[in-house]
């Protein structure tokens, strides 16, 4: 590590990377549906904060026509959230909820066991 560095420092310098990259859509989409696919709701929740931060908080609000401090809340992952918010604000990231024929098998199952279970 280099002098002046903290180790604090490095997790940061990796985050404002990331959200770089975030701001392209494509990267942007890529990311929320690899983390969508995962199956988990904290996962899901935690790569649309992370795009949200990215563009802005306040712009992405406006943009949703959702008040700040809801769009705040969401990004907990502790803070149960309606589809149609996730929609409005993802749309308002560029991004769009879609889905696909599931060619991997064992993905497949992992998805309809997580699904199944919580539904119980």
């Amino acid at each position: 590590m280099s002098k002046g560095k903290t180790p604090a420092s490095v997790p940061s310098n990796l985050r404002e990377r990331l959200y770089e990259k975030l701001l392209d859509p494509t990267y942007a989409s890529a990311y929320v549906n690899e983390a969508l696919l995962e199956g988990d709701e904290v996962i899901f929740k935690t790569a649309v904060a992370d795009v949200i931060r990215a563009r802005g908080v306040v712009k992405i609000a406006k943009k949703a026509g959702i008040n700040r401090s809801t769009v705040f809340k969401t990004l907990k992952p502790e803070t149960r959230t309606s589809f149609t918010t996730f929609h409005s604000l993802l749309c308002a990231c560029g991004i769009n909820f879609s889905t696909q024929p599931m060619l991997d098998i064992k993905r497949t199952k992992k998805a309809i066991k997580a699904t199944s279970s919580r539904r119980l």
